[in-house]
């Protein structure tokens, strides 16, 4: 297969819900959107993502930080209840992943800790891939354009002949900077729509 369909994990195949992340803050005591804020703070989650961390070494990161904080909050726990969610997969949007792989490979690229492959296995989603391109394997983040060109060569597929599906915009302008095809997910109707009009182009 010549050409190759390079699609984002959260945000656009898998679903979280929000009420966990808040249902574990308040069975710990802790304000709202103080474990997402520490998980997320930029020089942390950076070294979680690109595998200088592992996703167990992160956890403990920002529980230590959430205890300095609220001492007296049940905050182990909460962390690792809220960090260990796995969500779930979006059928509408695996449906048109599954109708490229008879014309396309496919390929997850995802911004992700070392969990990555476990979550993957967990929620039965390996078994519609072709590769995964984790930066945490990488020690590279998207939009840098080297995560989307190691997936080309990991794929075998021309960069021209490649289709970046992101909810991000940046990631879709990187893509589109090295030459590929690039769609900012938004619902499934203009993904499935994007994903033809690229697989008549490659015939």
């Amino acid at each position: 297969m010549s050409g190759a369909l390079f699609v984002d994990l959260d945000g656009v195949l898998r679903r979280r819900d929000p009420g966990v992340v808040r249902s574990c803050e308040l069975q710990a005591g802790l304000p709202a959107g103080s474990i997402l804020a520490a998980a997320f703070e930029p020089e942390l989650l950076t070294r979680a993502v690109t595998g200088r961390i592992t996703q167990n070494q992160w956890e403990n990161a920002v529980a230590g930080e959430l205890s300095r904080h609220h001492p007296d909050a049940d905050v182990r726990s909460a962390v690792q209840r809220c960090l260990g969610d796995i969500g779930h997969v979006d059928p509408e949007v695996l449906a048109v992943v599954d109708e490229v792989r008879p014309h396309a490979t496919v390929c997850l690229v995802s911004n992700a800790t070392s969990r990555l492959h476990d979550d993957l296995e967990a929620l039965g989603l390996d078994a519609h891939l072709d590769h995964v391109v984790s930066s945490a394997d990488l020690g590279v983040t998207k939009p840098d354009p080297r995560v989307l060109v190691a997936a080309a060569q990991l794929c075998g597929a021309p960069l021209e002949r490649c289709l970046v599906v992101d909810d991000a915009a940046k990631v879709v302008a990187a893509a589109q900077e090295v030459g590929m095809t690039g769609h900012t997910f938004t619902t499934v109707t203009a993904l499935r729509q994007a994903v033809q009009s690229w697989l008549g182009a490659l015939q």
